[in-house]
């Protein structure tokens, strides 16, 4: 009995690996064809679109155009579902998620419908409350779901029948649920539904074919969503098709990525206004504090945006925030932040304003500011860029995007300061092969700045009470600002950089070979010849002696 009985199973596994196996044969030779179809497909659909843009033909060339359209669409639809079921087996598709209100959404979709419904007579309507119903999911794949739902009900729905959208939410899920009143189906049917290339061909009340693919698909696009599909159907009664999701983006893996736009509204962080800087309180307060992280301002006044903006970027940097741009330039003139935000459309001060203003100041001039704007257009990105605009983004974007700009330009500014004390502070034996590094130069404004300091710490290089308030006040600057702003150009403190522009004068005397090495100390404003042997070591590696002797021979 127990020999039969797995023999029974070595069959039945047997079966499903054969069927499996054919399955994907099926896929890969579908996918091939699909491949070969789009070419074709889309040399249809574009010039039957750029005809019917044509206001000059005739009522009845349009009719026929557009059901040149319709199936053409459909055609590039059924194709589309064949090389998407080919990504989800290969794991090489991927969710691209934002937040947007459903209900428009859903309409937008139906209209797809109307022709169908009058043509055939039937009642599409859709049942759903009267305010928002907001939900973050990705655009393209819940629109493929809804879209093969309303088509399959279409297929085995009769003539004078009705057909509902009906959309219910309660504090975890929203539930979309397609509702007929067609032919129903038989448990066994519903066993094998979702099936891939499972069809109930002979069932169909209109001459649409099936694939056997839409309704498989909608299974595995559902559930990269984390999300359920359940099925309620009688025999000559009907069917009723729920897709549950959940609210919230929480419930997406990591590898998520998420699309940015004004519709944003993340509710889980409260603002609190303080000292005209809005601060949000967030469950790890410790690591917006970490002095390692650069610092960002974002300056966006829609409220939602600006938190979701926040929540994204807060484990990676410390985040500033501002509400309009009067108050941005405020803060950023206060803080110095490492890199800045903004959106154009403010009220007060609009974006381009805040990066002018910011710009031309000395204080500021030196920070990299990413504009983010509704607008594509060219010339608002060459408006952008002509006042000094380190990146200019479009919305909606990816956030992904977002943060890969953002580290590309604080990596590029670091990447900046070591160069220029490279070039500042290495022997001439070193300038040549630092000269050649193909990297940015300093803004107008920065060299300005540059230029005056170091001719105000060369002209007071035998000055051993010179110090860090007298380099701030030689740029007009207080204390913590001059330390922002000079930290920001050259990565270093102003005591560093102050002893290195001491070592470098020092150097160049050692090498002019007049004067001893305690003549050279005073020289550079050490009273201690010993401490001064003692920092040029860790500045060169080598004693202030041992590099006059290597010179002498």
């Amino acid at each position: 009995m127990t020999s039969y009985i797995l023999f029974v199973i070595y069959r039945l596994k047997h079966k499903v690996s054969i069927e499996q196996e054919i399955s994907d044969i099926k896929l890969r030779f579908f996918t091939n064809i699909s491949h070969e179809l789009r070419t074709p497909l889309t040399l249809i659909t574009g010039p039957v679109e750029q005809l019917l843009n044509n206001k000059t033909i005739e009522d009845k060339a349009r009719e026929q155009l557009l059901i040149i359209e319709r199936n053409a669409n459909r055609m590039l639809r059924l194709v589309n579902q064949i090389l998407d079921f080919r990504k989800i087996q290969n794991k090489k598709m991927k969710m691209h998620v934002q937040q947007f209100d459903l209900l428009p959404f859903i309409r937008q979709i139906m209209e797809n419908f109307n022709y169908l419904a009058n043509e055939q007579h039937i009642n599409l309507s859709l049942n759903a409350p009267e305010h928002p119903v907001i939900l973050w999911a990705d655009i393209d794949k819940l629109e493929k779901i809804i879209f093969n739902l309303i088509s399959n009900a279409f297929k085995y729905t009769p003539k004078e029948k009705n057909i509902i959208v009906k959309v219910t939410e309660n504090e975890k899920i929203i539930s979309i649920s397609i509702i007929d009143q067609g032919i129903g189906m038989t448990k066994n049917q519903l066993k094998r539904l979702f099936i891939r290339f499972e069809t109930f061909s002979d069932q169909h009340i209109h001459t649409q074919e099936s694939t056997g693919i839409g309704l498989s698909l909608t299974k595995e696009l559902v559930e990269m969503h984390n999300g359920t599909i359940t099925v309620e159907s009688q025999p000559n009664e009907g069917s009723c098709f729920t897709v549950n999701l959940q609210k919230g983006n929480g419930h997406f893996s990591p590898n998520t990525e998420f699309i940015v736009s004004d519709d944003i509204m993340n509710k889980t962080i409260k603002p609190i206004m303080a000292n005209n800087t809005i601060i949000t309180t967030t469950e790890d307060s410790e690591q917006k504090t970490e002095e390692n992280k650069d610092s960002i301002l974002l300056v966006e006044d829609n409220d939602e945006l600006r938190r979701f903006l926040k929540t994204i970027l807060a484990e990676s940097y410390s985040i500033l925030e501002a509400d309009n741009g009067e108050t941005g330039i405020k803060i950023a003139l206060e803080q110095l932040p490492d890199i800045i935000i903004s959106d154009i459309m403010m009220p007060q001060k609009n974006g381009i304003e805040l990066l002018n203003e910011l710009k031309n100041n000395i204080s500021t001039s030196h920070i990299p500011i990413i504009l983010l704007s509704a607008k594509s257009s060219i010339e608002s990105k060459l408006e952008g860029m002509q006042y000094g605009a380190d990146d200019y983004i479009t919305k909606p974007f990816s956030a992904t995007y977002l943060k890969a700009r953002i580290h590309n330009l604080v990596e590029q500014r670091k990447r900046l300061q070591q160069i220029y004390c490279q070039t500042l502070f290495s022997p001439k034996s070193e300038k040549k092969s630092v000269k050649e590094e193909n990297m940015p130069v300093l803004s107008a404004s920065d060299q300005k700045f540059m230029d005056k300091l170091i001719q105000t710490i060369t002209e007071n290089m035998d000055n051993c009470d010179f110090s860090v308030d007298n380099m701030a006040l030689s740029v007009d600057m207080s204390r913590s600002n001059f330390f922002r702003k000079l930290k920001g150009i050259t990565g270093q403190s102003p005591i560093d950089f102050l002893k290195q522009m001491k070592m470098k004068r020092a150097l160049q005397l050692i090498e002019n070979k007049e004067y001893n090495i305690s003549e050279i100390a005073y020289m550079v404003g050490f009273n201690d010849a010993h401490y001064f042997s003692k920092c040029f070591k860790q500045t060169y590696g080598i004693s202030p002696t041992e590099y006059k002797n290597n010179i002498d021979r």
